[in-house]
């Protein structure tokens, strides 16, 4: 936030007469008013002594001078407190300004009630994050002006009130006062957060109309704005018309593309960055690793994991905990194992990576050795390490422990979770306990998608497609959106139970819904109709399916399951109709 506009007197040099900096023996800078000097050179020193201790972040010196002056009966100007305060924002001291602050309503009505100087008692509080202060003061102002506006703005964005800074802004733009450099990083900022994607693009309209579509910190906000709300287009625009970059400008770009899934572009730009010559932040690193993670990009990886080690940023639960998650992801679990016993501190995130780890490569006894080892550490488990547990317990059906982790869910209220839940009914459908996989599924308070679908892939599983068809058309009576995964469900769970005309039926109303087929739906139309020898019928499937790369990925599928009806025939027939159609 800038200053409020005030003519000051420049620092002197040491061997000025105003006031000598001497060096005590352990080279503490002291300051000394000369005695010698009364009325307006005696003030100007004071003040010019005032204003040096406040820049060099040495405010309760300064605090002591003002003292001083009082003692000598010295008149105390609003650019005196204006220097304290400005002092006091700098270094976040709240104490000294609040003492500042006290001073002045003792002073009376001259200062109290002056306009610049509760202007920057809104400035002070807002950048200490005392909003209640802060808002009481602003409420209070006789006259507001774009310093205390964009003071409240900015409070309001960092405190997570975003709603209220874009309606700041609003009420801003309606009192009068135009946006500027410092209000419209803040409101894109809350934009961002929102998603308010509409209102962003209005805010970046009115930046360009302001001028400051040269401004780094303005395209800096706009490309994380888009990027936050996933327009890559525009947010990539952005960055690439402004005239100059900094740290942040690149940051925003590959956290976006990062947070939207590209993260290959993502890892492209990254190795662009460095070609620049920017030094990588931590944030750089973060969505590297992360992105590197996504798309098993293994030296990327480890090169993000190299320059954090080089750059000093060590093995703090943040940065750790990425390179950890990493490596987990890659599968080279002995490095991940590395790197957690090198962390200094670890919470439950980190226990949970690695236990998930674990769980991913299906290593069951260390992922349940590190939950054990994890309670040692007076650890609490949570959602997460429950989700792993169960999915333990679902690999191995493991029904004793995977009703000992359904018991510690309910006692410590984690069964409301919808993730837990999910993984639970998943656990007794594995462990072919259907009736309790379903009062399970009918307690559950919060559901979503994934959890029918996971009641329905236990219903498929345990050959009760009729139960599996009727929880289908339930959803839909429910009003609940029906994807991919569970259109497949029933079309695998009719495949299994030889009803083919149910099946194409359920495929051709798949289409009709505009859910485009994947490869597990066409796997298991094609598995169906090779077990009743219908080659025309897949051929033609196939054709109107137009899942035209995956077609060789089906036949190996059906191949590597033991589809031993599948005749020589029939894979001749296929393999004939990929080339003519060039699949």
């Amino acid at each position: 936030m800038a200053s409020l506009p005030i003519t000051t007197t420049a620092a002197p040099s040491p061997g000025s007469p105003i006031f000598n900096l001497r060096k005590s023996l352990n080279f503490k800078q002291t300051l000394l008013i000369n005695p010698t000097q009364t009325g307006r050179d005696g003030y100007n020193s004071y003040f010019r002594g005032i204003s040096f201790l406040c820049r060099q972040g040495r405010v309760r010196e300064a605090l002591r001078l003002l003292n001083d002056m009082e003692l000598k009966s010295y008149f105390v100007g609003q650019e005196v407190y204006s220097e304290l305060l400005q002092g006091c924002v700098s270094q976040r001291d709240l104490s000294t300004g609040r003492q500042i602050h006290a001073r002045i309503v003792k002073s009376g009505p001259l200062f109290a009630n002056n306009e610049y100087i509760e202007t920057k008692l809104v400035i002070f509080y807002a950048k200490c994050d005392l909003l209640e202060a802060a808002d009481g003061l602003f409420g209070r102002l006789r006259a507001e002006n774009v310093f205390s506006w964009a003071a409240m703005i900015g409070l309001r964005s960092r405190m997570g009130s975003n709603v209220e800074a874009v309606m700041g802004v609003c009420k801003m733009i309606e009192s009068g006062f135009m946006v500027d450099n410092f209000v419209v990083p803040n409101v894109l900022k809350a934009c961002g957060a929102l998603q308010w994607i509409g209102v962003g693009r209005g805010v970046h309209g009115l930046s360009l109309k302001m001028g400051l579509n040269a401004c780094v910190f303005v395209c800096s906000s706009l490309v994380d704005m888009y990027g936050k709300c996933g327009v890559l287009e525009d947010a990539r625009r952005v960055f690439d018309e402004m005239p100059e970059r900094n740290a942040v400008t690149w940051n925003s770009m590959i956290f976006g593309y990062a947070q939207n899934g590209c993260n290959e572009e993502a890892i492209d730009l990254f190795l662009e960055m460095r070609l620049e010559d920017f030094e990588p932040t931590d944030v750089t690193l973060l969505s590297l690793l992360s992105a590197s993670a996504n798309v098993g990009a293994v030296e990327e990886g480890k090169q993000g994991h190299g320059i954090a080690v080089s750059y000093g940023f060590g093995l703090d639960k943040i940065m750790g905990s990425s390179i950890l998650n990493f490596y987990s992801k890659v599968g080279l679990i002995e490095d991940a194992e590395l790197v957690f016993s090198r962390m200094l501190e670890r919470d439950e995130v980190t226990w949970n990576l690695l236990i998930s780890c674990y769980v991913r490569l299906l290593q069951v006894e260390k992922a349940l050795d590190t939950c054990r080892l994890m309670r040692l550490e007076n650890l609490r488990f949570d959602s997460v390490t429950l989700a792993s547990i169960l999915a333990i317990c679902s690999h191995t059906k493991n029904t004793m422990l995977g009703k000992e982790a359904h018991c510690f869910c309910v006692r410590n209220n984690l069964d409301s979770d919808v993730v837990v839940a999910s993984n639970i009914v998943d656990m007794y459908g594995k462990c072919e306990r259907i009736g309790d996989a379903r009062r399970v599924f009918d307690s559950a308070v919060n559901t979503n998608t994934v959890f029918w679908n996971t009641m329905l892939t236990a219903y498929v599983e345990n050959g009760k497609i009729g139960e599996a068809l009727r929880l289908f058309y339930e959803m839909q009576l429910e009003s609940v959106p029906q994807d991919v995964t569970a259109w497949n469900a029933v079309i695998l769970g009719c495949v299994r139970n030889g009803d083919l005309d149910e099946a194409r039926y359920l495929f051709s109303r798949m289409q009709s819904a505009d859910i485009p087929a994947n490869l597990t739906t066409l796997t298991s139309l094609v598995s169906g109709l090779l077990l009743n020898s219908s080659c025309d019928d897949l051929v033609q499937k196939i054709q109107e399916s137009g899942l035209r790369s995956n077609i060789i990925s089906i036949i190996s599928t059906l191949c590597n399951n033991g589809m031993d009806r599948a005749s020589l025939q029939d894979v001749k027939a296929i393999y004939g109709f990929v080339l003519r159609h060039d699949l």
